[in-house]
């Protein structure tokens, strides 16, 4: 662990990296602590009786595949997109509430252990995208936090779960490629 923290500090010497390393490992915390709050108020989903995404699904329809909206589709992704929500999400909404927690607490850890940081933001964009279109604007500065993340995620994920099994598989901690052994320690 101490040849890790050693490595991490060799990448500070760049003030620039450490700059951003700090920036986004304190953003993927509050980031990440937000995903899991929220998938802990829904925890009330499985107890409440009622299907709580049937509403939301039912106004993403309607937003995304209305008269106005699909006249400026031509390839019909909208309708397509809305076919799904209807023929599918609509029809099983205790799975689509299951997984709307499901993956807002998968977010929210991730983001909180430094773990896949990428493919989880990319998940994170997935859903606050079906959130804006369904009528919840409150999620539109997550979907700009989103885009930092999917460009700057080797940074977010230097203090993290990922960075240390970068460093376990002697893998470069940012960039690609192999890290270069120290000729002292062979580490």
């Amino acid at each position: 662990m101490t040849s890790y923290l050693n490595e991490v500090k060799t990448q500070f010497t760049n003030r620039k990296v450490a700059f951003l390393v700090i920036i986004f490992t304190v953003a993927r915390l509050v980031y990440g602590w937000a995903w899991v709050q929220s998938a802990s108020h829904k925890l009330v989903w499985f107890s409440d009786g009622k299907l709580n995404s049937a509403g939301k699904i039912e106004s993403l329809i309607t937003n995304i595949a209305g008269p106005k909206v699909t006249s400026f589709d031509p390839l019909y992704i909208n309708k397509a997109f809305a076919w799904v929500a209807q023929n599918i999400f609509l029809g099983m909404p205790g799975v689509t509430d299951t997984l709307v927690v499901t993956f807002e607490l998968l977010v929210g850890l991730s983001m909180l252990l430094g773990f896949r940081i990428f493919w989880f933001a990319l998940i994170a964009m997935f859903m606050n995208v079906q959130f804006l279109a369904g009528g919840s604007f409150n999620n539109f500065g997550y979907i700009w936090t989103n885009l930092a993340f999917l460009k700057f995620a080797q940074y977010a994920e230097l203090l993290g779960v990922d960075g240390f099994l970068k460093y376990k598989r002697n893998k470069a901690l940012l960039g690609k490629g192999k890290r270069e052994l120290s000729a002292a320690t062979g580490k």
